[in-house]
């Protein structure tokens, strides 16, 4: 979710303020804490700042004794020596804000949402104000997973689609590259464009057991509708069930899912096949905060594939990822979110030799930045990467041995917070699958505006 040394450039700034004002610190001492906070070296900082109790007592050593503790994750020794700064200086906004980080690391989420509301009281520059906003709202989704109670969203979205269908421009031309014979597109082969209009929402309720133990159920369901192409609609359904655990910085959840896709697509037939599937999966994921600024995830799913109209592309897959989330206190709150993942698909149904089959591996990775302009207006982009490989020779074309394909995405947009739980998001996405197998090789535009309230 990177080295940075913004975050502590305040801490700092603060640290200084008040190097002045007891003839009792040590510069030395506190010269170098400074210089091993801004190089990103917290527990050496805090080494050399233990090593001088004598000094204990001066607002700038506790105020940096604090920031180094917290850092390396000493959230008790951290409280103390902010608290013994603000019994000195009650206005020390460095110290009051990283006391409500301390407390929000130790789940302690009452106190730590006085430290932040009391600090916006005092009207804060605009890059602390979306901190401070930020901590809030993570303490809200906390309490949300502690006491019973309901979750959700709606979400309302206009947009267009330059390649709905996913196919080559010149579809006769790559039926020859691909298999040695040319065919003129028809049906869902068609290059197709259109408007759309999308409604989704998704409920959940949670219920708080004991020792940090939860269960959660809940469903969603998402509906597209293009203009003039009524045969590609989607409709789409979601339920899911499970229990998690918050212990601390480890949080875990584990579910069992039911996917439902409905597309009637346009292939020829009788029976007309669909483009339908439907997908069991069980997931495993779990997160951990290094600290208050980053954090840790590792995914475990697996997943059943079933094409009821087209068995040849049921596939099981056993579906890996990692992830980091870095927060970043500066101006603007940066957020850097990356993952990465790998696959091994296993096809169920194998072609009339008996032999062959679909069987494919993917890796990829994602990176997501968010940046904020102001407390209720965000600039987000990502960049995506996946690769495939086909495990057995000819199993989408009879003049390619092994497909290979590259897909990468570009997305960039701007989120707009109107209301306390009601955002605008407007976002450009390209797309491009370049595959050595020319009938899989395509490009994507989609544009979009969506209106996305929280329901509680």
């Amino acid at each position: 979710m990177k080295k940075n040394r913004m975050p502590r450039v305040v801490a700092l700034c603060f640290a200084l303020a008040f190097a002045t004002g007891s003839l009792a610190a040590d510069p030395q001492v506190l010269d170098r804490a400074r210089k091993l906070l801004a190089d990103s070296n917290p527990k050496q900082a805090y080494m050399e700042l233990i090593g001088a109790p004598e000094m204990t007592g001066t607002p700038e050593y506790d105020y940096l004794l604090g920031v180094a503790a917290l850092d390396s994750s000493r959230f008790d020794e951290a409280i103390i020596a902010f608290e013994r700064v603000l019994a000195v200086v009650p206005n020390h906004a460095g110290a009051q804000m990283d006391l409500g980080r301390a407390y929000f690391a130790l789940g302690s989420y009452d106190l730590a949402e006085a430290a932040f509301r009391r600090l916006k009281d005092s009207n804060p520059p605009a890059a602390a104000l979306q901190a401070l906003n930020q901590y809030l709202e993570a303490i809200q989704m906390r309490r949300r997973e502690t006491t019973p109670g309901w979750t959700g969203f709606a979400e309302m979205q206009l947009g267009y689609d330059s390649n709905l269908t996913g196919v080559p421009g010149d579809f006769g031309a790559a039926s020859q590259q691909s298999f040695n014979i040319t065919v003129d597109p028809t049906g869902n082969s068609i290059k197709r464009d259109a408007a759309y209009l999308e409604a989704l929402g998704y409920l959940e309720y949670s219920y708080p057991l004991s020792r940090g133990w939860s269960v959660f159920a809940g469903g969603g369901a998402r509906g597209r509708a293009y203009y003039d192409e009524s045969k590609f609609n989607i409709l789409a359904g979601d339920l899911r069930a499970g229990a998690a655990l918050n212990n601390g910085p480890s949080q875990w959840r584990g579910s069992l899912g039911y996917q439902h896709y409905a597309q009637e697509g346009d292939a020829p037939g009788d029976p007309k096949p669909t483009n339908d599937r439907n997908t069991g999966n069980a997931i495993l994921d779990w997160r951990y905060a290094i600290n208050t600024r980053n954090q840790l995830g590792l995914g475990l799913q697996l997943s059943s594939v079933r094409f009821p109209d087209n068995r040849i592309d049921d596939f099981d897959q056993v579906y890996l990822s990692a992830s980091w989330l870095r927060t970043i206190e500066s101006k603007g709150t940066p957020l850097f979110y990356l993952t990465s993942f790998v696959t091994n698909d296993k096809a169920k149904n194998t072609f009339d030799d008996g032999v062959t089959d679909k069987s494919k591996n993917l890796v990829g990775v994602r990176s997501y930045i968010q940046y904020s302009l102001s407390p209720k207006l965000q600039v987000f982009n990502a960049l995506g990467y996946v690769y495939r490989r086909d495990k057995d020779e000819f199993a989408r074309s009879t003049t390619v041995g092994r497909g290979r394909d590259q897909f990468g995405e570009f997305l960039v947009g701007l989120t707009w917070q109107f209301q306390e739980r009601c955002a605008v998001r407007t976002q450009w996405q390209y797309t491009r699958n370049a595959s050595n197998i020319d009938i899989f090789d395509y490009d994507r535009n989609e544009v979009s505006t969506a209106v996305r309230c929280d329901l509680f």
